[in-house]
């Protein structure tokens, strides 16, 4: 398993598709940042031990703390979430997993209340 992965990681973001597992953003309460994380985890289960392969990919996004919904069989949309303790991060992402890649590319946020916008939490 992945150091990042054991040195006090959270918040990210995980999503799913058949046999692997995506993990995307998170903070580090080690180093208190939100690195722009991209994990693969794919999980075989053949007769006998599984295994379990872990890989870092590129293409990840500095997010922790946001919503993430499925809006079709392969895409999921993230929105909010933070970049840093006192930075929001009002954009929106959508997420397609097909044919065992994962694209992340930014879309159209919402319009954003004043309170959400302002608020410190």
């Amino acid at each position: 398993v992945l150091t990042e992965l054991q040195s006090g990681f959270s918040f990210h973001l995980s999503l799913a598709r058949n046999d692997t597992i995506y993990i995307i953003g998170g903070h580090s309460t080690e180093s208190n940042t939100r690195p722009p994380n991209l994990y693969k985890i794919k999980i075989d289960l053949p007769i006998g031990s599984p295994a379990v392969n872990c890989c870092i990919l590129s293409g990840g996004i500095s997010v922790s703390s946001a919503v993430v919904t499925q809006v079709k069989e392969n895409e999921f949309v993230i929105v909010g979430g933070y970049h840093s303790d006192n930075q929001k991060r009002l954009v929106c992402n959508t997420v397609n997993l097909e044919d065992n890649k994962i694209e992340i590319v930014e879309r159209e946020a919402p319009e954003w209340t004043p309170d959400i916008k302002h608020c410190k939490t």
